[in-house]
């Protein structure tokens, strides 16, 4: 059985020369086998071994297993390191079940043993484990990736034992008259795993085929290569019709459709996932109602988690984060140079501006001495611009639209209203209100991050280059700038 181990490490690349492994040793007979198993690998591959034992406070009795497991190390000169935490008081703090609260502490302290240095965390599941989870997800209702069972390998997490049923690991260990634990919790039935375990597929086994588990585990395996195919698919799909940008996510109905129907579902919800910034909550209903959305007319709109909306739009779904009320109130806000912050860019200063507590304009004048501009020299940047200081006749504002806005397009410096600007470039109606204009009355200046009106292009006649970067920045940064640029106008360079 060690060689049969031994090959299903090397056929999934868990383990390397020189890896430190940190195994998760509960006491029971699945990783007692465990940790016998990598003492055995260790001997065909150098590697360093080094248990954690978790006690989540919930049995009584659960401070025996840490003792034994405690021993088990001793015995083998192995590191041990024991964390205990109250898992129902976690569990009550954040508003998740026992279980996955206990999930979440286990691989924190696994986490935390393995750290940075090079190697896995090896956890002790077995094939019934993996029927079990596929089992599970099947009665509650799964896409295709929830039939795939338990992964061998899944980031840093390794699991050798997944090619031995829980009868293998059981007769390994009484050959060798080797003890272990039992945790009495696993008897009962309080939780949906234990009542498939001592139920449904105890009675599979018994009464419709001793080879159910084996059989189960080759079906995860196959649908599970089913599922790699078609995530490699759905990449490709995502690439094709899939346009990100810092706010929104757009689909693109024509190429959209041009997907097999089944990716069609998989593009959408990994759209959906990139969106939210997270998988949890979302479901086969939300994929479905974006779906639906596509046949809609143009301007419908769908609520969806994490305060999503998604946005039937010229050519496609639009899909954006709603705004909270308090960026909505920095973004409408009004910002206009002030009398010193002008004096302080007529003298050549560097001007910070900021746009609440994420954003900032940073703003600088080039004075030109009876030469040409350099046309090479143009930054071509999306958030940095160059503008003709000398044509911009009011004070400058920084806004977000206003009716009877408008900027030129062309050489003819002919005029556009914002509002037809915005139409033309396909930019959905709840997204225009959020974009930050610098202006000149009414009058746009640059659009941030689209385009400058044609009239302020520097030109042969320039003589003074006003300069804009718009960047991200921090809270505290902002902070600390505001404060700065104070200072620097109320107390002034001795010169």
């Amino acid at each position: 059985m060690v060689d049969k181990v031994l090959q299903y490490v090397k056929e999934h690349h868990m383990i390397e020369t020189g890896d430190c492994i940190v195994a998760g040793v509960s006491g029971g007979a699945d990783s007692v086998c465990l940790l016998l198993m990598l003492l055995e690998i260790r001997k065909a591959i150098p590697i360093e071994i080094r248990v954690v034992h978790v006690n989540h406070l919930i049995r009584a009795d659960a401070g025996t297993d840490a003792d034994y497991v405690q021993r088990l190390c001793l015995a083998q000169e192995l590191p041990f390191t024991l964390v205990e935490e109250d898992v129902e008081t976690v569990a009550h703090r954040l508003h998740i079940s026992t279980e996955e609260a206990g999930r979440n502490v286990r691989y924190s302290a696994f986490e935390k043993e393995l750290g940075a240095k090079k190697g896995r965390i090896a956890i002790a599941h077995n094939k019934n484990d993996s029927c079990e989870t596929f089992l599970f997800h099947l009665f509650r209702g799964t896409s295709l990736r929830g039939l795939t069972g338990i992964l061998p390998v899944r980031d840093r997490i390794i699991r050798p034992l997944l090619c031995l049923s829980r009868d293998e690991i059981e007769s390994y260990l009484r050959e060798r008259n080797v003890s272990y634990c039992i945790d009495s919790t696993n008897l009962e039935d309080n939780y949906s795993r234990n009542i498939i375990r001592h139920h449904i597929l105890d009675t599979a086994v018994r009464s419709i085929s001793p080879a159910s588990v084996s059989h189960i585990s080759d079906a995860c395996e196959r649908v599970n290569e089913a599922y790699d195919l078609i995530a490699d698919i759905t990449k490709q799909g995502f690439e094709t019709c899939i346009t990100m940008t810092s706010k929104t996510i757009h689909i693109d109905q024509e190429k959209f459709q041009q997907l097999h129907k089944t990716i069609q579902g998989y593009v959408v919800m990994e759209a959906l996932a990139q969106a939210a910034a997270s998988r949890k909550d979302l479901e086969a209903v939300h994929v479905r109602q974006v779906q639906k959305l596509m046949d809609s007319q143009c301007g419908r709109t769908i609520q969806l988690p994490y305060q999503l909306r998604a946005r039937r739009d010229y050519t496609g779904i639009c899909i954006y984060k709603e705004p909270d009320r308090l960026t909505q109130e920095i973004v409408l806000s009004e910002i206009a140079l002030s009398q010193e912050e002008t004096k302080a860019l007529m003298a050549g200063r560097e001007l910070v501006i900021l746009i609440g507590e994420h954003q900032k304009i940073r703003a600088k004048l080039i004075y030109l001495e009876n030469c040409g501009i350099d046309f090479k020299n143009i930054p071509q940047k999306k958030y940095t611009k160059w503008f003709d200081y000398g044509k911009i006749k009011r004070n400058i504002v920084i806004r977000t639209r206003r009716p009877g806005d408008y900027l030129t397009v062309n050489s003819m410096n002919q005029k556009k209203n914002l509002k037809a600007y915005f139409i033309d470039q396909k930019i959905p109606q709840e997204e225009r209100d959020q974009f930050c204009l610098v202006t000149d009355g009414s009058h746009v200046i640059w659009i941030v991050g689209e385009r400058i009106s044609n009239y302020y292009k520097v030109s042969e006649d320039t003589r003074t280059i006003l300069t804009l970067t718009f960047e991200e920045v921090a809270f505290e940064e902002a902070a600390f700038e505001e404060a700065a640029f104070e200072e620097e106008v109320q107390q002034p360079d001795a010169e």
